[in-house]
């Protein structure tokens, strides 16, 4: 990323961009013990608790995502503009989604509740 900066002519971002992400790396790993914030985002012993905790923000970011990409979809089909990038990743979700499903439901498998498992 600093690279790829540098070779842009952007030399402060450069610099900072990787700054960035070796604190939030060093401050995650750091206060895992003392946060189940930053335990959480470092994976420090994950356990069940915090196994749902990620499960359950990762739906609710799908959910939020989906929303967004739905909402664009009706504003391109507004403005003339359907076949646009909102369209495209809301069919990309909805097909991911029918396929998943598809996989978590075949006839013969059991799933546990869990996501860990």
């Amino acid at each position: 990323m600093a690279v790829i900066m540098a070779v842009r002519g952007e030399i402060a971002l450069a610099i900072v961009l990787p700054l960035i992400i070796i604190g939030y790396g060093l401050s995650v790993t750091l206060f895992a013990g003392h946060s189940d914030i930053a335990a959480q985002f470092s994976g420090h012993e994950e356990d069940e608790r915090r196994r749902l905790i990620n499960w359950r923000a990762g739906a609710t970011t799908a959910n939020v995502l989906m929303l967004v990409l739905v909402c664009g979809t009706f504003y391109e089909l507004i403005h003339g503009e359907f076949g646009g990038t909102f369209s495209r990743l809301s069919a990309l979700g909805g097909i991911s989604y029918a396929a998943a499903s598809a996989t978590y439901t075949r006839a013969g498998v059991k799933h546990s509740i869990d996501p860990a498992e």
